[in-house]
Protein backbone atom coordinates (compact mmCIF):
# COMPACT_ATOMS: atom_id res chain seq x y z
CA UNK A 1 0.00 0.00 0.00
CA UNK A 2 1.95 2.98 -1.24
CA UNK A 3 -0.29 5.81 -0.04
CA UNK A 4 -2.78 6.38 2.79
CA UNK A 5 -6.32 5.20 2.20
CA UNK A 6 -8.95 7.93 2.39
CA UNK A 7 -11.60 7.69 5.06
CA UNK A 8 -14.26 7.85 2.36
CA UNK A 9 -12.87 4.81 0.53
CA UNK A 10 -12.59 2.89 3.79
CA UNK A 11 -16.13 3.74 4.85
CA UNK A 12 -17.48 2.70 1.45
CA UNK A 13 -15.71 -0.65 1.65
CA UNK A 14 -16.90 -1.44 5.18
CA UNK A 15 -20.50 -0.42 4.47
CA UNK A 16 -20.72 -2.43 1.26
CA UNK A 17 -19.26 -5.54 2.88
CA UNK A 18 -21.52 -5.29 5.92
CA UNK A 19 -24.62 -4.72 3.78
CA UNK A 20 -23.91 -7.35 1.13
CA UNK A 21 -26.82 -9.80 0.77
CA UNK A 22 -25.98 -13.49 1.10
CA UNK A 23 -28.68 -15.74 -0.36
CA UNK A 24 -26.90 -18.91 0.77
CA UNK A 25 -24.25 -18.87 3.55
CA UNK A 26 -22.71 -21.97 1.97
CA UNK A 27 -22.16 -20.11 -1.31
CA UNK A 28 -21.32 -16.45 -0.57
CA UNK A 29 -19.63 -15.90 -3.93
CA UNK A 30 -20.66 -12.26 -4.28
CA UNK A 31 -19.48 -11.32 -0.80
CA UNK A 32 -16.12 -13.03 -1.26
CA UNK A 33 -15.60 -11.28 -4.59
CA UNK A 34 -16.45 -7.94 -2.98
CA UNK A 35 -13.78 -8.57 -0.33
CA UNK A 36 -11.18 -9.37 -3.00
CA UNK A 37 -12.16 -6.32 -5.06
CA UNK A 38 -12.02 -3.93 -2.13
CA UNK A 39 -8.72 -5.41 -1.00
CA UNK A 40 -7.15 -4.96 -4.43
CA UNK A 41 -8.53 -1.42 -4.71
CA UNK A 42 -7.48 -0.26 -1.25
CA UNK A 43 -4.03 -1.85 -1.27
CA UNK A 44 -2.93 -0.18 -4.53
CA UNK A 45 0.04 -2.19 -5.83
CA UNK A 46 -0.96 -5.34 -3.92
CA UNK A 47 -3.31 -8.07 -5.07
CA UNK A 48 -5.96 -9.70 -2.89
CA UNK A 49 -7.33 -13.23 -3.23
CA UNK A 50 -9.92 -14.91 -1.01
CA UNK A 51 -9.99 -18.64 -0.19
CA UNK A 52 -13.17 -20.11 1.31
CA UNK A 53 -14.03 -23.63 2.42
CA UNK A 54 -17.83 -23.82 2.96
CA UNK A 55 -17.72 -27.09 4.91
CA UNK A 56 -15.94 -30.41 5.01
CA UNK A 57 -17.57 -31.68 1.81
CA UNK A 58 -18.10 -28.83 -0.67
CA UNK A 59 -15.20 -27.77 -2.92
CA UNK A 60 -13.19 -24.75 -1.84
CA UNK A 61 -14.07 -21.42 -3.43
CA UNK A 62 -11.64 -18.81 -4.72
CA UNK A 63 -12.52 -15.17 -5.39
CA UNK A 64 -10.38 -12.52 -7.04
CA UNK A 65 -10.03 -10.17 -9.97
CA UNK A 66 -7.03 -11.81 -11.68
CA UNK A 67 -7.48 -15.24 -13.24
CA UNK A 68 -3.79 -16.17 -12.99
CA UNK A 69 -3.81 -15.46 -9.25
CA UNK A 70 -7.05 -17.37 -8.82
CA UNK A 71 -5.42 -20.34 -10.53
CA UNK A 72 -2.45 -19.97 -8.18
CA UNK A 73 -4.86 -19.99 -5.22
CA UNK A 74 -6.56 -23.16 -6.48
CA UNK A 75 -3.19 -24.85 -6.83
CA UNK A 76 -2.21 -23.65 -3.35
CA UNK A 77 -5.29 -25.38 -1.96
CA UNK A 78 -4.43 -28.58 -3.83
CA UNK A 79 -0.81 -28.41 -2.63
CA UNK A 80 -1.80 -27.22 0.87
CA UNK A 81 0.90 -24.59 0.47
CA UNK A 82 1.07 -20.84 0.75
CA UNK A 83 -0.13 -18.20 3.20
CA UNK A 84 -3.85 -18.77 2.52
CA UNK A 85 -4.08 -22.45 3.48
CA UNK A 86 -1.73 -21.80 6.40
CA UNK A 87 -3.83 -18.93 7.80
CA UNK A 88 -6.98 -20.98 7.39
CA UNK A 89 -5.41 -24.05 9.01
CA UNK A 90 -3.87 -22.23 12.00
CA UNK A 91 -6.51 -19.54 12.45
CA UNK A 92 -3.78 -16.90 12.77
CA UNK A 93 -2.26 -14.31 10.46
CA UNK A 94 0.71 -15.18 8.26
CA UNK A 95 3.05 -12.16 8.40
CA UNK A 96 4.82 -10.57 5.47
CA UNK A 97 7.01 -13.22 3.86
CA UNK A 98 9.74 -12.86 1.26
CA UNK A 99 8.90 -15.37 -1.47
CA UNK A 100 12.60 -15.66 -2.31
CA UNK A 101 13.57 -16.30 1.30
CA UNK A 102 14.31 -19.52 3.12
CA UNK A 103 10.94 -19.68 4.86
CA UNK A 104 8.94 -19.58 1.60
CA UNK A 105 11.31 -21.87 -0.27
CA UNK A 106 11.14 -24.45 2.53
CA UNK A 107 7.44 -24.30 3.47
CA UNK A 108 5.84 -23.28 0.16
CA UNK A 109 8.26 -24.33 -2.61
CA UNK A 110 5.74 -24.69 -5.43
CA UNK A 111 3.64 -21.73 -4.34
CA UNK A 112 6.61 -19.40 -3.94
CA UNK A 113 8.03 -20.37 -7.33
CA UNK A 114 4.72 -19.80 -9.14
CA UNK A 115 4.06 -16.49 -7.37
CA UNK A 116 7.52 -15.21 -8.32
CA UNK A 117 6.87 -16.19 -11.93
CA UNK A 118 3.73 -14.02 -11.80
CA UNK A 119 5.78 -11.06 -10.61
CA UNK A 120 5.10 -11.14 -6.87
CA UNK A 121 7.84 -11.13 -4.27
CA UNK A 122 5.98 -10.78 -0.96
CA UNK A 123 2.98 -12.58 0.50
CA UNK A 124 0.88 -12.52 3.65
CA UNK A 125 -2.56 -13.68 4.76
CA UNK A 126 -5.18 -13.07 7.42
CA UNK A 127 -7.76 -15.65 8.56
CA UNK A 128 -11.47 -15.40 7.85
CA UNK A 129 -13.31 -16.20 11.07
CA UNK A 130 -17.01 -17.08 10.99
CA UNK A 131 -18.15 -17.57 14.56
CA UNK A 132 -15.85 -20.16 16.10
CA UNK A 133 -14.80 -21.51 12.69
CA UNK A 134 -12.04 -20.41 10.30
CA UNK A 135 -13.32 -21.41 6.85
CA UNK A 136 -11.03 -19.22 4.78
CA UNK A 137 -8.43 -16.50 4.43
CA UNK A 138 -7.57 -13.29 2.60
CA UNK A 139 -4.22 -13.52 0.80
CA UNK A 140 -2.21 -10.39 0.00
CA UNK A 141 0.56 -10.38 -2.59
CA UNK A 142 3.00 -7.53 -3.19
CA UNK A 143 5.64 -6.82 -5.85
CA UNK A 144 8.51 -7.46 -3.47
CA UNK A 145 10.46 -4.22 -3.47
CA UNK A 146 9.55 -3.54 0.16
CA UNK A 147 7.88 -5.50 2.92
CA UNK A 148 4.11 -5.44 3.21
CA UNK A 149 3.43 -2.94 6.02
CA UNK A 150 1.75 -4.03 9.22
CA UNK A 151 -0.98 -1.44 8.68
CA UNK A 152 -1.96 -3.23 5.48
CA UNK A 153 -2.40 -6.52 7.32
CA UNK A 154 -4.44 -4.82 10.04
CA UNK A 155 -6.72 -3.28 7.44
CA UNK A 156 -7.00 -6.61 5.63
CA UNK A 157 -7.98 -8.31 8.88
CA UNK A 158 -10.60 -5.64 9.59
CA UNK A 159 -12.17 -6.07 6.16
CA UNK A 160 -12.10 -9.84 6.54
CA UNK A 161 -13.69 -9.62 9.99
CA UNK A 162 -16.62 -7.68 8.52
CA UNK A 163 -17.14 -10.48 6.00
CA UNK A 164 -16.91 -13.04 8.79
CA UNK A 165 -19.52 -11.20 10.86
CA UNK A 166 -21.80 -10.95 7.83
CA UNK A 167 -21.49 -14.67 7.10
CA UNK A 168 -22.05 -15.56 10.75
CA UNK A 169 -25.15 -13.35 10.84
CA UNK A 170 -26.57 -14.95 7.71
CA UNK A 171 -25.76 -18.44 8.97
CA UNK A 172 -27.58 -17.78 12.23
CA UNK A 173 -30.56 -16.35 10.37
CA UNK A 174 -30.69 -19.42 8.13
CA UNK A 175 -30.57 -21.69 11.19
CA UNK A 176 -33.36 -19.68 12.84
CA UNK A 177 -35.52 -19.91 9.73
CA UNK A 178 -34.93 -23.66 9.50
CA UNK A 179 -35.85 -24.10 13.17
CA UNK A 180 -38.99 -22.01 12.72
CA UNK A 181 -39.99 -24.16 9.74
CA UNK A 182 -39.45 -27.33 11.76
CA UNK A 183 -41.50 -26.03 14.66
CA UNK A 184 -44.25 -24.95 12.28
CA UNK A 185 -44.35 -28.36 10.65
CA UNK A 186 -44.41 -30.06 14.06
CA UNK A 187 -47.31 -27.87 15.19
CA UNK A 188 -49.24 -28.55 11.98
CA UNK A 189 -48.69 -32.30 12.39
CA UNK A 190 -49.85 -32.16 15.98
CA UNK A 191 -53.03 -30.32 15.03
CA UNK A 192 -53.86 -32.84 12.28
CA UNK A 193 -53.28 -35.79 14.62
CA UNK A 194 -55.52 -34.24 17.30
CA UNK A 195 -58.24 -33.66 14.69
CA UNK A 196 -57.98 -37.27 13.53
CA UNK A 197 -58.21 -38.53 17.12
CA UNK A 198 -61.37 -36.53 17.61
CA UNK A 199 -62.87 -37.78 14.35
CA UNK A 200 -62.17 -41.41 15.23
CA UNK A 201 -63.32 -41.04 18.82
CA UNK A 202 -66.65 -39.63 17.65
CA UNK A 203 -67.24 -42.14 14.84
CA UNK A 204 -66.21 -45.22 16.86
CA UNK A 205 -67.45 -44.09 20.27
CA UNK A 206 -64.03 -44.69 21.82
CA UNK A 207 -61.75 -42.57 23.96
CA UNK A 208 -59.21 -40.26 22.36
CA UNK A 209 -56.42 -42.49 23.72
CA UNK A 210 -57.95 -45.51 22.00
CA UNK A 211 -58.36 -43.48 18.82
CA UNK A 212 -54.67 -42.56 18.91
CA UNK A 213 -53.74 -46.21 19.40
CA UNK A 214 -55.76 -47.11 16.29
CA UNK A 215 -54.06 -44.39 14.26
CA UNK A 216 -50.58 -45.39 15.36
CA UNK A 217 -51.16 -49.11 14.85
CA UNK A 218 -52.52 -48.53 11.35
CA UNK A 219 -49.60 -46.28 10.38
CA UNK A 220 -47.00 -48.71 11.73
CA UNK A 221 -48.53 -51.77 10.11
CA UNK A 222 -48.47 -50.07 6.72
CA UNK A 223 -45.20 -48.18 7.25
CA UNK A 224 -46.82 -44.81 6.69
CA UNK A 225 -46.22 -41.52 8.43
CA UNK A 226 -48.65 -40.97 11.29
CA UNK A 227 -49.37 -37.44 10.07
CA UNK A 228 -50.30 -38.69 6.58
CA UNK A 229 -52.70 -41.28 7.99
CA UNK A 230 -54.23 -38.67 10.28
CA UNK A 231 -54.71 -36.26 7.36
CA UNK A 232 -56.48 -38.97 5.35
CA UNK A 233 -58.80 -39.64 8.28
CA UNK A 234 -59.60 -35.95 8.70
CA UNK A 235 -60.25 -35.58 4.95
CA UNK A 236 -62.47 -38.70 4.97
CA UNK A 237 -60.21 -40.41 2.45
CA UNK A 238 -59.53 -43.28 4.84
CA UNK A 239 -61.68 -45.47 7.04
CA UNK A 240 -59.71 -47.55 9.47
CA UNK A 241 -60.50 -51.29 9.50
CA UNK A 242 -62.32 -51.08 12.82
CA UNK A 243 -64.67 -48.49 11.30
CA UNK A 244 -65.79 -50.72 8.47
Amino acid sequence: MTKPVSQQRLAKAFVELAASPVADPADPTGLLLALAEHGTELFDDCAAIVLYFPDGRAPAQVAGTDESLMELARDAIAWDEGPGPEARRTGTSVPDTDLSGDRARHDWPRYAHRARELGYGRAAAVPLHVGADTPGALVLLGPGGTALPGELLELGQSLTDVVGWTLDRERRLAESRALADQLGQALTSRIVIEQAKGTLAASLSVSVDEAFHLLRSYARSRRRRLTDVAQDVVDRRLRLPSEE
